[in-house]
C-alpha cells in the first residue's frame, strides 16, 4: 500500500482547502506538530470502508489517525501540517472518499433519496425479471423461441439501470482499492457481479437463454438490502464508532457576577464560561483574562503548557493550569468532540489481538477466496463448462466474509454499550480485550475507597485571621484533592479573594500569590508544618497556620464485593496517606502486607511497574486526580468519577462512583466478550465453509448465494446482540 499518490494535477480541485479563512471553517486544532479536522465523506457505506480509511497512514504516512463513524459517514483525521489540507482532500477523492464540504442537511437527504432510487431499481428489475421469468420456471413456452428471446431482451434492458447505477458504489469501491494496492470485500463482489452479467450477455445474445439476469438484480438487491441493515445496525448500535459522550460535563457559566452551572449543550456563541484550575474547555473559545496556562496534552500528547494571552483563540480540549481562566465562546463544540479526543488519546499502545486476529482472518480469506473461485472454475472446465460461470460467482458470493468483518466490531460495540449502561465508559474496544487478561486489582484510598462527598472535617487548630483563611478558601477551590475540594464546599458562603498565580505540585499541595505574598495548602511536609499524621490538610500564610482533620466515610459494601469477586490475596491499596487507615481496612478484609502508604504519584507508579515486571496484569482504580500515571501503566486504568465538571484523559475507562460496587460484574461482562467473539467468529467460518461447499459442488445458484450473504451478516449481528443482552440480565437484573 505504501507509496500511493494520487496525481498532483488533481490537487487544483481543493486548492481553497489552502487558504486561511476556509480552513478556519474545517480545522478543529492546529499547531507545529499536528491538525485535526472532521470531514464528511458520504462514499463510506460498509465495513471494509473503515478498514481502507483507518489504516489510511499506511499510504500517506503524513496521515497520523483516521476514526470513522459509520452512521453520520464522517472521518476524523489527525494528520502532519507537512501535508497540505488541499492534498489530503485529494488522497480521500483518489481513493473513493471524496469528501464533502458543503455541509449541507439538503445533500445529506439527496444521498438518502439516491440510495433509495438504487434500492428501488434494483427491486423493480428483480421482481420484473422473475415475474416474465416464470414461464421458464417451470418449463413452459419453451418451444417459443421469439418469446424467449423477447423476455431475455427485456431484461437485458431493465438490468441496464441495476447495472450503471444501483451497482455502481461497489465498482468504484473496488477500483479505487485496487488502485490503491488495496483488496478489500467490495473487490470480490464486484468480480462476482461482472462475471456474472457477463455470462448473461453471452447467453442472451447467442440466443441460448436468458441468463442470470434475474440472480444478477436479486444479488443487488439483497447486497442493497444488507447495506441498509447494517447502516441502521450501526446507527443504533453506535458504540466504539459513535462519539457521543457517555458522562456528563459541566462548566460555570458567567451570568453577569453570578456563577450558573450548565450542560456543555447549553452553551451557545458568545457564552461566558469560568474554566478552573484543570478543568478541560469545551468549546473553542477567546480568552477574557490577561493570560492564562493551557495544556494540550490532551490533544496533542505534548505536555509543556502553551501560556496564551487575552484575545488569544483557546481549542476545544485543552486543560486550564493554574488560575482559572474567563473565555467567550467562539464556536459550540459538544461532549462528543471531548470523546473523541478521549479516544484519541496515546497513553499506551493498544493491542488488541482478537481484532488483528479477526482482520487477518478477512484479509488472508479474501486472497483465499479468489484462489478457491479460480480453482473451481478450472475444475469445472473439465466437468462441466456451461457451469463454471455460475459456480465461480456463487463462490464469491457466498463466502464473502461480511459476516467475519462484523463480527469483532458488533460484538465489543455491544458489550461497550452494556458497560455503559451500567456505569463503566470504556475508551475503546482494546480495553475489553485488556479486561480478559485482569488478575490484580490495585485501588487508590481517597477519593475511591473513601466517598469524598462525606467526609468529616474537624479544625484542630486554626491562628489564621479572617482574610488569610478566605484567600486559602479560594486557593482550595483551585485544588483537584478530595480534602481541598470537601474544605472549599464546607466554606462555599466564604467570599473568596482573586489569586495572583497558583502552582500545584501533584499530590502535595498548592501555593497562591497575591501581593507578593505566599498562601500554601496541602500536606504537612508541602507546607513545611511538620510530618503528616493522617488524614490532614495544613494551611499556612506566613508564620500563621491551620490544620484540619477528615474522618473517612468508607464506601464498606464495594470493598466486601471487590474483596470477595476478586479475593484479597490479589487485592491492593496504594495511599499517599498516613497509615492510620490501615486498621480499618485489615477489617474491612484487606491484607495487611498489601496496603501501601505514605506513596507520592510517582511511587504508586513505579509500584505499578515493579508488579508488571512480576508478570501481574493490573486494572489500577483511582479518583483521577492525583494517579494520572498509575492509570497510564496499568493494563487497566480506571477513573473514579463523582465530579461532573472533569474528567481524566489519562485513563482507559470512566466509572460513576455509584456503581463501584458493580465492578465485579462489569470485570465478568468485559470477560465474557471474548467468548461472544469467539462464537461468532467461529458462526461465520461455519457459514463460509459451509457456503463454500455448496457453492463448489455446483449445488448453489447465484440468486441463493444473494440472499444467504446478507442472512449472515444479519445472524451475527442478532447473535452478538442477544449473547451479550442476555448475559448482561443475568448479572444485573437478577
Amino acid at each position: 500500500m505504501a507509496g500511493t499518490k494520487p496525481r498532483k494535477e488533481r490537487a487544483d480541485q481543493f486548492a481553497f482547502l489552502d487558504l486561511p479563512e476556509i480552513q478556519d471553517r474545517f480545522i478543529q486544532f492546529k499547531n507545529d506538530q499536528q491538525v485535526k479536522v472532521t470531514l464528511s465523506l458520504p462514499s463510506i457505506h460498509c465495513s471494509s470502508c473503515i478498514y481502507l480509511l483507518e489504516n489510511l497512514h499506511k499510504i500517506e504516512p503524513r496521515v497520523r489517525q483516521i476514526q470513522v463513524h459509520f452512521a453520520r459517514k464522517e472521518a476524523a483525521i489527525t494528520f502532519s501540517p507537512e501535508l497540505p489540507f488541499s492534498e489530503l482532500a485529494t488522497l480521500l477523492q483518489y481513493i473513493g472518499y471524496e469528501p464533502d464540504f458543503s455541509r449541507v442537511e439538503g445533500k445529506t437527504k439527496k444521498r438518502k433519496y439516491t440510495f433509495l432510487f438504487q434500492l428501488g431499481i434494483a427491486g423493480f428489475a428483480f421482481g420484473s425479471i422473475m415475474l416474465w421469468s416464470t414461464p421458464e420456471y417451470f418449463g413452459l413456452g419453451l418451444d417459443n423461441p421469439n418469446f424467449r428471446n423477447f423476455t431475455s431482451v427485456l431484461s437485458f434492458l431493465v438490468s441496464i439501470p441495476v447495472l450503471l447505477f444501483s451497482a455502481k458504489d461497489y465498482f468504484i469501491s473496488a477500483f479505487k482499492a485496487l488502485r490503491s494496492k488495496v483488496i478489500n470485500l467490495d473487490v470480490p463482489i464486484t468480480i462476482g457481479i461482472i462475471a456474472l452479467y457477463l455470462q448473461s450477455l453471452i447467453q442472451i445474445f447467442s440466443w441460448e437463454g436468458a441468463g442470470y439476469m434475474d440472480s444478477f438484480a436479486g444479488f443487488i438487491f439483497f447486497l442493497l438490502i444488507g447495506k441498509w441493515f447494517q447502516s441502521l445496525t450501526y446507527s443504533s448500535l453506535a458504540f466504539d464508532r459513535d462519539y457521543t459522550s457517555f458522562f456528563p460535563v459541566a462548566v460555570q457559566r458567567m451570568e453577569g457576577q453570578v456563577k450558573k452551572i450548565v450542560s456543555v449543550e447549553q452553551l451557545v456563541v458568545g457564552d461566558i464560561m469560568l474554566i478552573r484550575n484543570e478543568e478541560i474547555i469545551p468549546c473553542d473559545s477567546f480568552l477574557l483574562s490577561e493570560e492564562a496556562y493551557v495544556d494540550y496534552s490532551f490533544v496533542t500528547g505534548e505536555a509543556v503548557p502553551t501560556h496564551i494571552f487575552k484575545g488569544d483563540l483557546v481549542y476545544a480540549g485543552g486543560q486550564i493550569q493554574g488560575l482559572a481562566a474567563q473565555l467567550e465562546v467562539k464556536a459550540l463544540t459538544n461532549r462528543s468532540h471531548l470523546t473523541q479526543l478521549w479516544n484519541e488519546t496515546k497513553n499506551k499502545i493498544p493491542s488488541n489481538q482478537l481484532i488483528r486476529y479477526q482482520d487477518r482472518i478477512a484479509q488472508y480469506f479474501l486472497l483465499v477466496l479468489l484462489l478457491i473461485a479460480l480453482g473451481s472454475g478450472l475444475a469445472w472446465y473439465f466437468i462441466n463448462a456451461a457451469l463454471i460461470f455460475k459456480v465461480v460467482v456463487s463462490v464469491l458470493i457466498v463466502a464473502c466474509p461480511c459476516a467475519l468483518a462484523l463480527s469483532a466490531p458488533f460484538t465489543l460495540g455491544n458489550t461497550l454499550r452494556a458497560l455503559g449502561k451500567s456505569g463503566l465508559y470504556l475508551k475503546n474496544v482494546t480495553v475489553v480485550e485488556a479486561l480478559t487478561g485482569i488478575d490484580t486489582i490495585v485501588l487508590d484510598k481517597t477519593g475511591t475507597l473513601t466517598d469524598p462527598n462525606s467526609y468529616q472535617i474537624d479544625i484542630k487548630y486554626n491562628d489564621l485571621d479572617e482574610r488569610s483563611f478566605a484567600i486559602l478558601v479560594n486557593l482550595a477551590r483551585h485544588s483537584t484533592h478530595p480534602f481541598s475540594r470537601a474544605f472549599a464546599a464546607q466554606n462555599e458562603n466564604i467570599q473568596g479573594i482573586d489569586l495572583e498565580h497558583i502552582t500545584e505540585t501533584k499530590g502535595e499541595g498548592m501555593t497562591g500569590v497575591i501581593g507578593g505574598e505566599s498562601y500554601q495548602l496541602g500536606s504537612a511536609q508541602f507546607t513545611g508544618l511538620g510530618e503528616n499524621m493522617g488524614n490532614e490538610l495544613y494551611l499556612k500564610h506566613n508564620d500563621k497556620k491551620a490544620q484540619l482533620v477528615f474522618k473517612s466515610s468508607w464506601r464498606a459494601g464495594a470493598i466486601q464485593r471487590i474483596l470477595n469477586q476478586f479475593q484479597a490475596n490479589h487485592c491492593f491499596v496504594l495511599s499517599g496517606d498516613q497509615n492510620l487507615d490501615a486498621p480499618m481496612l485489615i477489617d474491612l478484609g484487606f491484607k495487611s502486607e498489601n496496603l501501601h502508604f505514605n506513596l507520592k504519584p510517582q511511587d504508586k507508579a513505579q509500584m505499578i511497574q515493579k508488579w508488571q515486571q512480576e508478570g501481574k496484569k493490573i486494572l489500577f482504580i483511582g479518583d483521577g486526580l492525583n494517579d494520572v500515571g498509575a492509570l497510564g501503566l496499568a493494563e487497566v486504568g480506571i477513573a473514579l468519577s463523582e465530579d461532573m465538571f472533569r474528567f481524566t484523559p489519562s485513563s482507559d475507562a470512566i466509572l460513576d462512583a455509584k456503581y463501584l460496587d458493580k465492578l465485579p460484574e462489569l470485570v465478568r461482562l468485559g470477560r465474557y466478550a471474548k467468548r461472544v467473539l469467539q462464537i461468532c467468529l467461529a458462526f461465520s467460518l461455519s457459514y463460509n465453509i459451509f457456503g463454500l461447499s455448496f457453492a463448489i459442488s455446483g449445488q448453489l445458484t447465484p440468486l441463493f448465494a444473494a440472499i444467504f450473504m446478507p442472512v449472515s451478516s444479519i445472524t451475527i449481528v442478532l447473535l452478538s446482540t442477544a449473547l451479550v443482552q442476555f448475559k448482561f440480565r443475568r448479572l444485573f437484573k437478577s
